[in-house]
């Protein structure tokens, strides 16, 4: 009895040989070509930004909770500081006390927050003197949270975050807000009213999308707002006009264990963000 070779193993699976099989390797190839194509053209366009004029604010918002509006603040702040390499602050908007400087690095959160920069403000004249206030991120981006006092809350108004805003213009070119969820409270309607741009996060799920359309209803400069759909899954018609982050376990892991690294995702999602940040990028003033 004669045993015949196995043949040739690829990726530790038998290779398939004949027409078909070349056409459909050389198929794959050329998919991942386009797609390294593809992000290294948007590396460019994020790498090549002229900068910008003045301070930009940008609004980012959610008509619900728990869509993952903090996790596309932080990543596109990120992109801001580490692409274009702007300037860039991210700041704790959320009058409920939101999650953003959590996702910071243990060791490297300030000693003071919002409501006693605010309270120092008329002594503050170099970027320097904001070191006791802002989390300092490695990739250049400075955070700005809330501390977790009642007292404090009840003062962060929209006239508060609006002295908070004109104070910052002075020292970055992007203020980025994390909004608490919801379009209509005041200080989303402050923010809608200030933002240069909004960037509008939901979820892909039909009651989520129809939200996000009656939301989009509710602003005067459509043309100004990015839509995100954070955890997307399959392909919804609606999707067409956002931009889709993929559901990535391994994003998640990141930000829970505060090691968050834009090079060390899998492509999809690194694109994906990229293609948020150059779609915002192109607004910039």
């Amino acid at each position: 009895m004669t045993v015949g070779s196995p043949g040739a193993i690829v990726d530790g699976r038998p290779a398939h040989r004949g027409a078909l099989a070349r056409l459909r390797r050389r198929g794959q190839r050329l998919l991942v070509s386009r797609s390294e194509q593809d992000e290294a053209e948007l590396e460019r366009k994020l790498m090549d930004h002229p900068g910008v004029t003045r301070a930009n604010l940008i609004a980012v918002m959610s008509p619900t909770g728990g869509v993952g509006k903090t996790t596309c603040t932080f990543v596109l702040a990120n992109l801001f500081a580490t692409h274009p390499k702007l300037r860039t602050v991210a700041v704790d908007a959320n009058p409920e006390f939101g999650t953003l400087e959590r996702l910071a690095p243990d060791g490297r959160r300030p000693v003071k927050g919002l409501g006693e920069l605010l309270d120092d403000a008329d002594r503050i004249h170099t970027a320097a003197q904001l070191g006791p206030y802002v989390t300092r991120l490695p990739t250049g981006l400075h955070l700005i949270a809330a501390r977790h006092d009642p007292g404090h809350a009840t003062r962060l108004g929209p006239h508060r975050y609006g002295e908070l805003v004109a104070m910052l213009a002075s020292f970055y070119e992007v203020i980025v807000l994390d909004l608490g969820p919801g379009v209509i409270s005041p200080l989303a309607t402050f923010a809608a009213q200030r933002a240069d741009q909004i960037v509008l996060v939901t979820t892909p799920e039909r009651v989520a999308a129809a939200t996000i359309v009656d939301a989009l209803g509710h602003f005067r400069r459509p043309d100004r707002i990015t839509v995100v759909a954070n955890r997307s899954g399959d392909a919804h018609a609606w999707l067409r006009t956002a931009i889709a982050i993929p559901d990535d376990e391994q994003l998640a892991a990141m930000l829970a264990s505060r090691t968050y690294t834009l090079g060390g995702l899998e492509p999809r999602t690194r694109q994906a963000i990229k293609r948020l940040g150059r779609a915002v990028t192109d607004r910039l003033v």
